[in-house]
């Protein structure tokens, strides 16, 4: 693909995933809300969020080799319809089975992050793979800035929180048509042909995979700083809640604040961040950043310092994350990258399956500062480990 088809590609799957995200960011602040109006407990919201990241868990690596056989435009097209229904079952959930249930849905949906991901690594090069990764980011960070806002704004009209998820499906809707329209395919015919003469589920492929340390040890890199970054998100609102009376639109605000922060961080600075220091600095950096946030978040309950917390876990998030990603894609096979990062994805949302339930249960059970410092012990734990890992992976990968 040249260089400006290259440009327009990664533009076009830039807006599909931000109309996405935007689509996600509305919702999220209001979970353990809505849900708390259907009598859920604690515990309870905790496996809400678990829902979501259990599909994602299961669905990634099957979405991941699906689009590494027949493309990455049909699976992200069929995505986003479920993303839509995910969207409408939530609206009409009377129970909190149906809202696990929708929200299960939408986990399954939320696996085309990964194509994307895969998609950038299909349209850019080795060196600029780190920046198209950032974009993905930048979708997310833009995700959350319109999102909770446009959320926080439908709550308070007539018809309610319901408002919400009916606007995300219409989003979601939108999306399909763009995507549809402008979304080619980015995956060369003859490298999907070869995929299809090979199993389903190819044992081969995924021992050599993990039989790659920096790829096996990237892994569970991801995976620790992910459960960590779960423990802190599913219990923020319940925090804020419970210290600092805050409601559902305050909430939200604090969404839009990250948001925001890592729009600048990966949208605008990352790409020089990288020439400057590289993706390994950028890696203990990140995970040293959100240590320090995670730890002083409820040391005293106010603003300023939740503000200040929030700032240090959205810098530390945005140059960790598309950094470990860039060099995921540069040791992977270029005809598994869609495999390679749907793994990936999956120890990710193994990671977002425990987190929020232990999380929520330390909340309940301990007390309402112990999620974050558990998390922020457990994040020096993940900086030992990714000076381990990072010392595996050659110069040449990098």
């Amino acid at each position: 693909m040249s260089a400006p088809a290259g440009r327009r590609a990664s533009l076009t799957v830039f807006v599909t995933i931000l109309l996405d995200l935007i689509g996600f960011g509305m919702i999220l602040p209001l979970l353990p809300f809505y849900a708390q109006k259907l009598h859920a407990s604690p515990a309870e919201v905790g496996l809400l969020f678990s829902s979501y990241s259990l599909a994602q868990l299961v669905f990634s690596p099957l979405l991941g080799w699906l689009s590494d056989r027949i493309g990455r435009r049909p699976v992200m097209l069929a995505s986003i319809f479920g993303s839509a229904a995910a969207h409408l079952m939530f609206a009409q959930a009377g129970s909190f089975a149906m809202l696990v249930v929708a929200r299960s849905l939408a986990g399954v949906a939320a696996s085309n992050y990964s194509i994307a991901q895969a998609y950038m690594a299909d349209v850019s090069t080795a060196d600029s793979r780190a920046k198209a990764m950032g974009l993905v980011g930048a979708a997310f960070g833009i995700g959350f800035v319109i999102g909770p806002a446009l959320g926080s704004i439908l709550s308070l009209t007539p018809y309610g929180p319901r408002a919400v998820p009916l606007t995300a499906a219409a989003l979601s809707g939108i999306n399909f048509l763009f995507a549809l329209l402008w979304l080619p395919e980015s995956l060369p015919r003859e490298v999907r042909e070869r995929r299809q003469s090979q199993p389903w589920v190819d044992r081969a492929s995924f021992d050599r995979m993990w039989r790659n340390a920096p790829l096996r040890g990237l892994m569970v890199l991801f995976f620790l700083v992910m459960f960590c970054f779960s423990l802190f998100e599913a219990t923020l609102a319940l925090y804020c809640q419970h210290r600092l009376h805050f409601d559902e639109h305050r909430t939200s605000l604090l969404f839009v604040f990250v948001g925001v922060v890592l729009v600048v961080v990966q949208g605008g600075l990352l790409g020089r961040l990288i020439r400057r220091f590289g993706e390994r600095r950028l890696i203990l950096g990140g995970i040293a950043l959100m240590a320090v946030g995670l730890a002083a978040l409820p040391a005293w309950p106010s603003l300023g310092l939740l503000l200040a917390s929030l700032l240090l876990l959205a810098v530390g998030s945005g140059v960790h994350n598309p950094s470990t990603l860039s060099l995921l894609s540069q040791i992977t096979d270029p005809e598994s990258q869609g495999s390679t990062i749907g793994l990936s994805r999956s120890f990710g949302a193994l990671a977002r399956t425990l987190g929020p339930v232990t999380g929520t249960w330390i909340f309940g059970r301990v007390g309402a500062s112990w999620p974050f410092w558990t998390a922020g012990a457990l994040m020096l734990v993940a900086l030992a480990v990714a000076r381990g890992v990072l010392s595996r992976v050659t110069p040449a990968t990098t």
